[in-house]
């Protein structure tokens, strides 16, 4: 398979470096919801959220400041691709 930029972008961890700035939602393993704006991703996908929320079936019930989730307990990571700028497209 060739390298070439559209590789890029289907690695994870480059989407999601994109998305820094951008709302996300992470679905941990033991099912708890967390809605937020992406502050920072490592590449273990130890990721930092501003403004998060916990969410019960969608709904809200716990605010928080900033939120340190550990990568180990993602279960998926599904960032608002509709703000995401890609570099030469459009």
């Amino acid at each position: 398979m060739p390298l070439g930029s559209d590789i890029v972008e289907n690695q994870p961890i480059r989407i999601l470096q994109k998305a820094t700035s951008n709302l996300v939602l992470i679905k941990l393993k033991d099912g708890k919801e967390y809605r937020g704006r992406l502050k920072e991703i490592d590449m273990y996908m130890n990721l930092v959220l501003e403004g998060a929320e916990e969410l019960e079936n969608g709904n809200p019930t716990a605010k928080f400041g900033e939120v340190l989730i550990r990568g180990n307990n993602i279960l998926y990571i599904k960032p608002d691709l509709t703000q995401i700028i890609w570099e030469g497209k459009r």
